[in-house]
């Protein structure tokens, strides 16, 4: 695959999301992916335990977007800066948050995910956000001083 395609593939991934398209967003990944990001505790493997995660993800923010900010690769290496946004709806998304209460505020929160690209999906897929910056929007972080 060319980087102009890998860097279609990533558009198209940030597409399904912001879509809520997890069929679609299932599509994009391999059956083998590996995915690790902020808010779990060890990787996921597969291209449905990624949807699933993507799922859990719009329990807890049903309107939640990933503005794709910007987008570079080199070879099979693609590399996005994203904006998360998003209102507590539901259940948090992470290992450790425990049942913390619905709270309805917004959040914003920036981050960036590396992805590698083989024959035209995504097998390896590492997402970076502050954890800690979500929890204490939503008013549910640990206390300070």
């Amino acid at each position: 695959m060319s980087l102009k395609e890998n860097l279609a593939l990533i558009r198209a991934r940030y597409e399904a999301v912001n879509a809520h398209d997890w069929k679609r967003l299932q599509t994009l990944y391999a059956d083998s992916i590996l995915w690790n990001d902020s808010g779990l505790d060890e990787p996921i493997k597969g291209s449905l335990a990624v949807r699933r995660r993507f799922e859990a993800f719009a329990r807890g923010f049903p309107d939640f977007r990933w503005d794709l900010d910007s987008l570079f690769g080199q070879g099979e290496l693609m590399c996005a800066e994203f904006t998360f946004r998003g209102t507590h709806g539901g259940p948090l998304p992470f290992s450790s948050a425990g049942s913390a209460p619905v709270t309805k505020k917004p959040i914003r929160v920036q981050g960036s995910g590396v992805y590698r690209v083989q024959g035209g999906k995504i097998v390896e897929s590492r997402v970076y956000f502050d954890r800690l910056a979500v929890l204490d929007q939503l008013g549910i972080g640990p206390k300070k001083g």
